[in-house]
């Protein structure tokens, strides 16, 4: 019941970026579309315990893939990126941009759009975890979200050079999604 639902996490949040009106808070979607345990697979629920069950469960978003946003990615005041694989050829039209098979989207219980935005989050080559030298290819919202984080730097450090100051998160995330 909680994916797509504004609760306590979203409101705490949105508090955070309503008190901090030049921090623009980007969350990853997360990967969780269509997961779950396949047709007659043993899995843990919960009932007064932890329990093994082989009980058929819908994948996460149903048959569709729909409205299997997490919590915090359901906040208004933040900018909810999910992934989409990459457009080597370049932008021609709207089917060019494919959702990958794992991003996570909404649309939210209240029927608000989400993720906002998305970004490149497939095979991308980055920073790994083993030593301070590693760099591997990884997918998830979790690449798409620096993507989109470095673009809107960028737009900030643009506007700080032309007018001396930042711009509001609200001014900045409106500008990101009405030019994206």
């Amino acid at each position: 019941y909680k994916f797509g639902f504004y609760g306590y996490d979203a409101r705490i949040w949105d508090d955070v970026a309503h008190d901090n009106p030049h921090y623009l808070i980007v969350k990853s979607a997360g990967n969780d579309r269509l997961d779950g345990p396949g047709a007659g697979a043993e899995h843990y629920v919960w009932d007064n315990g932890w329990k093994v069950s082989n009980k058929v469960l819908n994948k996460d978003g149903g048959p569709d893939g729909f409205d299997c946003i997490g919590t915090q990615g359901t906040s208004k005041n933040i900018l909810t990126v999910g992934a989409v694989l990459d457009i080597e050829n370049g932008y021609e039209a709207p089917e060019d941009v494919v959702v990958t098979n794992f991003s996570t989207f909404g649309p939210t219980d209240d029927g608000r759009i989400k993720p906002d935005i998305v970004g490149n989050g497939d095979n991308l080559y980055s920073a790994y975890y083993e030593n301070d030298n590693d760099y591997d290819f990884s997918s998830g919202t979790s690449m798409a979200a620096p993507n989109v984080s470095g673009s809107l730097a960028l737009l900030q450090e643009f506007y700080f050079s032309k007018y001396h100051r930042f711009m509001y998160s609200p001014t900045l995330k409106g500008l990101a999604l009405h030019t994206a």
